[in-house]
């Protein structure tokens, strides 16, 4: 794989799981399996040969190779390494016309096409299955989203349940305090932070490792800052919870958490807003009732900032 020109990167999501990237399409190498010894071996021969402290999370570099890596247990199933082959070949104009990158296509080939079809959003209110189709378009055509609601509330079980709607294609990499989401996607590594490895740390290591998603559940601090400048270098369909009493007070709560970071408290109120509401196009609440059941109560859509204030439109709520 490694001298095979045509790879970009090499995925090791544990010992037994490896992907790479060739011609820019993720596939799995099947029945590749590493030592688990020997992945640990190599992560020390990397730190060594970098001149680095041995830590839980490495950056190195090896000639025409960066190399990301991650120890067990902040990776949660294992040590895991993503290599990203440098180009040696460079690519001029005519390329580009030869592999037909500056061809006009027809539309239907646009991966956003579907985000023009906004009818799903209008039938929200309608709960039930509506809802549920909804959510679930929301997923597919890769807006990012912010889960909101209290303590058992069921955020994270709602969130578990619309992974179903993530195509199979898609990398996930999460990342949480306590690990509880259940990934069943195939292409995935989750990360656990420690008191020596932050959510922060976290945030910035899953973007040397080619995530398409990226999840990160519970923000409660600075780390906001840090989630929300990674998904404005791409990472569409992202999606992060955080505790909040409703979906309008969701976007707030998020620029309260980002005002804990020292980068976060030099930007100008309005200036945030627009960030934040051009980061996340959705807020989802879920709380639990009475009966004991648990699940969405509200669902708005950011529309961006209008007299210094988030504008937004309630698309469900619960009670009538």
């Amino acid at each position: 794989m490694m001298a095979d020109p045509e790879t970009n990167e090499i995925m090791i999501n544990r010992h037994d799981v490896v992907y790479r990237e060739r011609r820019g399409v993720m596939e799995r190498i099947e029945g590749l399996a590493i030592a688990p010894a020997a992945l640990d071996t190599a992560i020390t021969v990397l730190t060594n040969i970098n001149d680095k402290d041995q830590a839980p999370l490495l950056d190195a570099r090896l000639p025409g190779l960066r190399i990301a890596a991650a120890r067990f247990p902040v990776s949660i199933h294992g040590d895991m390494m993503s290599i990203r082959k440098h180009s040696v070949r460079r690519i001029a104009l005519d390329d580009y016309v030869r592999n037909g990158a500056f061809a006009v296509l027809p539309a239907s080939q646009n991966r956003f096409i579907g985000r023009q079809d906004r009818t799903v959003l209008d039938h929200a209110a309608e709960g039930g299955e509506a809802l549920m189709r909804c959510l679930q378009w929301i997923m597919r055509q890769r807006y990012n989203i912010v889960f909101s609601g209290g303590t058992s509330s069921g955020k994270t079980t709602l969130l578990n349940a619309l992974l179903e709607a993530i195509p199979e294609s898609d990398r996930i990499v999460t990342i949480e305090d306590t690990a509880e989401l259940k990934i069943a996607l195939p292409n995935f590594v989750s990360f656990e932070a420690n008191q020596n490895i932050t959510i922060r740390n976290l945030i910035k290591f899953a973007l040397r490792i080619r995530p398409d998603r990226i999840f990160v559940g519970e923000v409660r601090g600075a780390e906001a800052f840090d989630l929300v400048e990674a998904l404005n270098t791409g990472h569409d369909g992202s999606i992060c919870t955080l505790h909040a009493t409703s979906a309008d007070e969701a976007p707030y709560k998020l620029e309260s958490y980002i005002r804990m970071s020292e980068e976060g408290r030099l930007i100008a109120t309005e200036d945030l807003r627009k960030k934040i509401a051009s980061t996340f196009r959705f807020f989802l609440h879920a709380d639990r009732q009475g009966d004991g059941t648990r699940g969405p109560v509200e669902l708005r859509e950011v529309l961006g900032v209008e007299d210094g204030r988030y504008k937004t439109r309630l698309l469900f709520s619960r009670f009538a």
